[in-house]
């Protein structure tokens, strides 16, 4: 019966399917959890007196996922200035749901 799946020929397509969704949505948190994602808030955690964030820097902190912005800091690609920058932007964007948030040796300021 060339062309017929059979119960286990389906099962299989299924638990297949199921992996290839999977993935895709991963791929599609990984891809909302990357450095062009968080480029908008540059100005605002370079150097010693950085920019006061804009709106649209403010819009991905208060929608990055927090372990996607405790990557980004602990990856170690960044000066300390900037990083300790960083750790200041949930605050002055106004999202109170990380105060506290320890992300290895590093816990956003209250």
């Amino acid at each position: 019966m060339a062309g017929i799946m059979g119960r286990k020929d389906i099962v299989a397509f299924g638990l297949c399917l199921l992996v290839v969704m999977a993935s895709l949505a991963a791929e599609t948190d990984a891809a909302t959890c990357n450095l062009s994602s968080l480029m908008p808030c540059l100005s605002a955690v370079e150097g010693a007196h950085p920019r006061a964030p804009s709106a649209s820097c403010c819009k991905v902190v208060k929608t990055v996922d927090k372990n996607c912005l405790c990557a980004q800091l602990k990856s170690g690609s960044y000066p300390k200035q900037m990083v300790e920058n960083a750790l200041l932007l949930p605050k002055k964007c106004g999202r109170t749901n990380l105060a506290g948030f320890r992300c290895g040796a590093y816990t956003v300021p209250h």
